[in-house]
């Protein structure tokens, strides 16, 4: 992809906004959303992925030059690559926080897995920096309401009878996705979909601590193997399959007997 200066790239996104009325913002710790009307009268609210930044402006015109053609679909989100602003976020953090950001360190995630995502409405624009977006549906308006048992950030549903992987005299769940897998493809162009979920049976109480999802930006298909608290474990190209990853849990699951041991717990 060669391109010179920021430039909106349009995003396919499974809601159209009303041509006219503007947005609801809410901004929070508990949950930050646009909630908006749709062309079909019916309403729908976007919530983010990993969300640095989000800020909204007046105006009727694109912040930044489109891609867009005469012939092609117009698009009411758009992708801004590269983004000066995420750049500027970037570098923000990395002065300040490094080995200290998101308890993790991995500071370097921002140019990795962030978008500077707008979202155009009809007199104003809101702009987010975040690793996803996703999209909710409302038959009728709507406050701060729960996200949808579906919504990619809960965990998987604890399979009837999971397998298992024991190693290093623990055990572990093996919780699948069981969509069909180009539908998860299909809502990695959004956002991260979990493949895999690891809970280790603790106390006699399974508890997800690893979780291999997938993500699909810029035509790349690619997963990624994250504890619940650190870094990222491990990557890989396209879609990672159980065998794949099972050396990668079992090493986690080492660190973990290790941790415990030296807590003093069995």
């Amino acid at each position: 992809m060669s391109i010179r200066g920021p430039k909106m790239l349009g995003i396919p996104v499974p809601v159209i906004a009303d041509p006219v009325a503007g947005p609801t913002v809410t901004y929070g710790e508990e949950l930050t959303s646009i909630k908006f009307l749709t062309r079909d009268d019916g309403w729908a609210r976007v919530t983010f992925d990993h969300l640095d930044s989000i800020r909204v402006s007046r105006g009727e015109f694109d912040p930044y030059p489109s891609d867009w053609k005469p012939g092609d679909q117009l698009h009411w989100v758009s992708e801004v690559v590269p983004s000066p602003w995420l750049l500027e976020r970037y570098e923000y953090e990395k002065k300040h926080y490094a080995e200290e950001y998101e308890w993790t360190g991995d500071v370097d995630e921002m140019l990795r897995d962030f978008s500077h995502y707008v979202f155009r409405f009809h007199d104003q624009f809101v702009e987010a920096l975040s690793a996803g977006i996703w999209f909710e549906t409302f038959e009728h308006s709507i406050d701060n309401v729960e996200l949808s048992a579906t919504h990619p950030v809960h965990d998987l549903p604890r399979p009837i009878g999971p397998e298992l992987i024991e190693a290093h005299g623990m055990i572990c769940e093996i919780w699948p996705n069981t969509r069909p897998m180009d539908e998860i493809l299909n809502d990695a162009h959004l956002c991260s979909q979990k493949l895999f979920q690891f809970a280790l049976v603790l106390d006699g109480l399974p508890n997800v601590g690893c979780t291999l999802a997938v993500r699909v930006r810029h035509g790349k298909v690619r997963s990624s193997l994250r504890r619940s608290i650190g870094p990222v474990y491990a990557t890989f190209d396209g879609v990672a399959s159980l065998e794949t990853v099972r050396a990668y849990v079992e090493r986690w699951m080492q660190e973990v007997k290790e941790r415990r041991k030296q807590m003093g717990k069995t």
